[in-house]
């Protein structure tokens, strides 16, 4: 239930401003269809209301949707809603005038239309230029969806010019999508104009950098000031200021178990901008940290466990076998990686092996893909296990769909959901 929580309070909410609309009469005769259309706004309100909630990043969003990294799935779904909605309120409200002038009631010139009608194409440009920019880096994600403050801006307007509500009366409907928008203008004036002010409360001094495997770098800080308080295995959003390594904020998950006075990220050149700041990252550069957050926590999993690293995805798993794994666990860690000079951290992982926690170092150049037959051979199938995954997204893909063909009795197969570079 506790998972679900988010997905329950968004419901509810629609819920909510349904019932409250029931019971709200309009300041002029309208048709039903107008009525009805006008009904579609308001879920789209309440839609990006939750929409811009979630880009603030706020640490509540770990609990109601079990990490911020889940956050973002119902944020991109939570789009789409609204963006639906705004084109079925955009058609119906044309077939309720419509009904209106057949009926003989006679309409009012509305001059906010036009603000509605830009709000939504605007939102549609934008989405699909979005959707495209996925695919190119994160930075760019990021300018794109802040620029998204103009159609909204442009959608409240509409809302109070064209309602025919008295929207800013006490009746309950009126209140509630105040409330509603209140939220949605906060959040997103938080997120774009004072998020990267804020919320960055934590700075660091690089005080050691380190090549752990081809193309990444281990970057050590050293705090100064208050210690960013963390769990193994959830991530921070890093940022550089310096003119010469400047690095917009980035997240990463926090490579190594909690330790006073210090921090560390491990790395790997992936993209333009991780490249740009392996290769000019300094000894002495300060940075700042934002965070902690994720819910990627093997205590909250099963008592058998199947650990699974692609890749730079060795991170939080390195982050758990530091942090002297409880004895109530019985963990099977397999660590694949294209060749030796890709794989970081094999010797101290095989230093940290121990009776519950057995470390199954994968060459893929001289064993090839790591396959759920491969892990059989060293896991007794027959135990009910959690999964935890974290590495490339066919990698997980493709395992995923062998557990599921597989005798393997697994429970969750758990991972976070970030892909970007």
């Amino acid at each position: 239930m506790k998972k679900k929580l988010g997905i329950i309070i968004v419901l509810l909410s629609i819920v909510i401003t349904w019932m409250a609309w029931l019971f709200m009469e309009p300041v002029r005769e309208i048709s039903p269809m107008t009525g009805y259309s006008q009904l579609l706004a308001s879920f789209s309100l309440v839609a990006f209301a939750f929409i811009n909630f979630i880009s603030t990043r706020h640490k509540i969003l770990d609990n109601l949707f079990d990490g911020l990294d889940k956050s973002y799935i119902y944020h991109k779904y939570l789009s789409i809603s609204a963006l639906v909605l705004v084109i079925l309120h955009n058609v119906t409200i044309d077939i309720g005038k419509k009904t209106e002038r057949g009926l003989g009631i006679k309409g009012v010139k509305d001059p906010y239309a036009m603000f509605g009608s830009f709000s939504m194409y605007l939102f549609i440009a934008l989405i699909f230029i979005a959707l495209v920019a996925k695919k190119l880096n994160y930075e760019r994600w990021k300018v794109i969806h802040k620029i998204m403050i103009i159609p909204y801006a442009f959608g409240i307007y509409h809302y109070y010019g064209s309602a025919t509500y008295a929207v800013f009366s006490f009746k309950p409907y009126s209140v509630w999508l105040d409330i509603i928008n209140l939220i949605g203008i906060v959040s997103v004036a938080y997120s774009i104009f004072f998020y990267e002010k804020l919320s960055f409360k934590y700075k660091y001094k690089v005080q050691n950098l380190e090549k752990v495997a081809n193309g990444t770098l281990e970057i050590t800080g050293a705090s100064l000031g208050n210690d960013i308080d963390f769990k193994p295995g959830q991530f921070a959003f890093l940022k550089v200021l310096n003119k010469d390594s400047k690095f917009p904020s980035h997240p990463f998950t926090i490579s190594q178990a909690p330790k006073k006075g210090e921090i560390q990220f491990t790395i790997k050149a992936l993209g333009d901008d991780t490249k740009v700041l392996t290769e000019k990252l300094k000894i002495g550069t300060e940075f700042i940290v934002s965070g902690p957050h994720g819910k990627f926590d093997y205590k909250s999993g099963a008592k058998n466990q199947i650990w699974i690293a692609g890749g730079i995805g060795v991170t939080p798993f390195r982050s758990f076998a530091q942090s002297n794994i409880d004895d109530n666990f019985s963990v099977d860690f397999f660590y694949a990686y294209n060749n030796a000079e890709e794989g970081a951290y094999t010797d101290e992982l095989q230093a940290l092996s121990k009776d519950n926690l057995r470390i199954h170092l994968f060459n893929s150049k001289e064993k090839g893909f790591l396959s759920v037959e491969e892990i059989s051979k060293s896991v007794n199938i027959k135990d009910v296990v959690d999964v935890y995954f974290c590495g490339p997204k066919p990698m997980r893909e493709n395992l995923k769909k062998q557990f599921k063909n597989s005798k393997f009795r697994v429970l969750i197969f758990n991972y976070e959901h970030f892909q970007f570079k």
